[in-house]
């Protein structure tokens, strides 16, 4: 019989105990091996969605930034630029989602929010910066109709009519309106003709609260004649009023708001012989100066330029032959746009020397009489007189260039004379009317320059009958205030606000 040897390890075990154990051990060192490869994969790939991240938002900061840019850009150049927007821009296999909000703080500032949103991923991603934009030039005196369009201005409605009629502290008496200006919560107001001679031409009010108007003073500029004033500018503590009261008493007077006093001034004579003597018809104040035009003269120069830094001595600079009466001016960067009833319905003179403007460019079309202008960024929006033959009685113009005959950009047959005009954003407020078909207001979508539309589908009628004086408009804040007058020439004030 012979004898089996079985041979163990040190640990006591068999040798195919032995060899189990081994295999085992080389299956778990590659289980930990696998898991040690995919934690590494895993932070690779993690790592490069973090890169990838981090870059898209870096682009997508740098694209807001350049929103906030150009909108700050556009401010300088035009504070009514600065609106909100929405666009897209493609960048490789990604689309990113541009807005602009625009947020009114008070009358000189605006909140701006720039959005960039995009997805990957099937994420959805943002980024934000917001920033904030003021407009000093104003902050004594100018335009401080908001841009930024709130409500349903499809839908306007009068808030309040102010009734020169009865209100209280006006004297009995029919007041014939010419002119508003509208700043800082004080709304100033021009009467061109009133039923006795020594009835108030001017007036200010406080309307601070829209809805409850307070009469703050008034005066007579002229207590020897029922005629009166036809436009005013308010800058600082003075108003610079156009006068048509009489041709002795001077075509410009500066009134001291807080004593209520006036000071006068006439254009000087360049023929004492001349057939036709010009009384202040408009008016407009830029960098320490006035624009001063004047009913058709013989005797003076229809456009003035006149020295104002000490308001209470003018000092005369120089003035320019228009031919007719000056209706309306605006003045920005060393150009005076001036709307009249010659053939070259807005006529546009260099003034960058004060002491000689000179002819610069132009724009006319038929036997329309200019008549109102509103100039935002390079468009000029012109209104018109109806000339009953079919014709654009509302123009925008391409002012990018101020020596040519600007190009038209669009235009709408409104059938009636476009008075007063003023733009916020893409809708254009248009206050109509002739002496038959009273006055209205009227809204046009006018972003599309191709495809001019109305945007309140019914026009709101201010006054049935019209008057030979004509309505005027302007705007602070989100509202608008309307000046119109009844067949017998009696005037009220309209507040008007967004609906519903």
């Amino acid at each position: 019989m012979q004898a089996q040897l079985i041979g163990k390890n040190k640990k006591g075990l068999s040798r195919e105990q032995s060899r189990g154990f081994a295999t085992l051990e080389i299956l778990i060192a590659f289980m930990i091996l696998i898991l040690c490869i995919s934690a590494v994969i895993m932070v690779s790939f993690g790592n490069q969605s973090v890169v990838v991240d981090s870059q898209i938002s870096n682009e997508a900061i740098s694209k807001a930034q350049s929103l906030l840019e150009k909108a700050r850009a556009d401010s300088r150049f035009d504070f009514n630029l600065v609106n909100p927007f929405t666009d897209t821009e493609t960048s490789g296999p990604l689309t990113f989602n541009k807005k602009l909000d625009v947020k009114q703080i008070d009358l000189f500032t605006k909140e701006l929010t720039a959005t960039i949103s995009w997805q990957i991923g099937g994420r959805n991603l943002s980024t934000a910066l917001a920033t904030l934009l003021t407009n000093p030039t104003v902050v004594n005196g100018g335009d401080t109709c908001s841009s930024v369009l709130v409500g349903d201005w499809k839908n306007p409605k009068i808030e309040n009519i102010i009734s020169f009629s009865g209100f209280s502290g006006i004297p009995v008496g029919t007041y014939a309106l010419t002119d508003i200006d509208v700043f800082k919560d004080k709304l100033y107001v021009t009467v061109g003709k009133t039923s006795d001679k020594t009835d108030p031409t001017f007036f200010v009010f406080d309307i601070l609260d829209p809805s409850n108007p307070t009469l703050l003073g008034k005066l007579d500029n002229d207590i020897d004649v029922i005629a009166g004033l036809n436009s005013a500018v308010v800058f600082g503590k003075y108003a610079f009023v156009a006068s048509a009261s009489s041709y002795s008493r001077g075509q410009m007077q500066v009134i001291d708001l807080d004593s209520m006093s006036v000071k006068t001034f006439k254009v000087p004579v360049l023929d004492p012989f001349g057939s036709s003597e010009g009384l202040g018809n408009s008016i407009f104040y830029d960098n320490k100066t006035i624009y001063l035009g004047l009913t058709k003269s013989n005797s003076e120069n229809e456009f003035n330029i006149i020295d104002v830094s000490d308001p209470l001595n003018p000092d005369y600079k120089a003035g320019y032959p228009v031919g007719n009466a000056i209706n309306a001016i605006v003045v920005r960067d060393k150009y005076a746009y001036i709307a009249s009833p010659n053939s070259e319905e807005l006529q546009i003179l260099n003034i960058n020397n004060p002491n000689v403007p000179t002819p610069a460019g132009r724009f006319g079309v038929g036997s329309g009489n200019g008549k109102s202008i509103w100039l935002i960024g390079d468009k000029i929006y012109f209104g018109r007189t109806t000339d009953g033959g079919g014709g654009e009685d509302f123009q925008i113009l391409n002012n990018a260039n101020s020596n040519i005959t600007l190009p038209k950009l669009g235009g709408a047959n409104i059938s009636s004379s476009v008075n007063g005009v003023i733009v916020r954003d893409y809708l254009s407020f248009l206050l109509t009317g002739t002496k038959g078909t009273g006055s209205k207001l009227q809204i046009f979508k006018t972003d599309d320059l191709s495809n001019i539309t109305s945007w309140n589908p019914t026009p709101l009628t201010l006054s049935s009958t019209g008057n030979v004086i004509e309505p005027s408009i302007d705007c602070e804040g989100n509202r608008l205030y309307v000046s119109s007058n009844d067949a017998s020439g009696q005037g009220s004030i309209y507040i008007i606000k967004p609906g519903p």
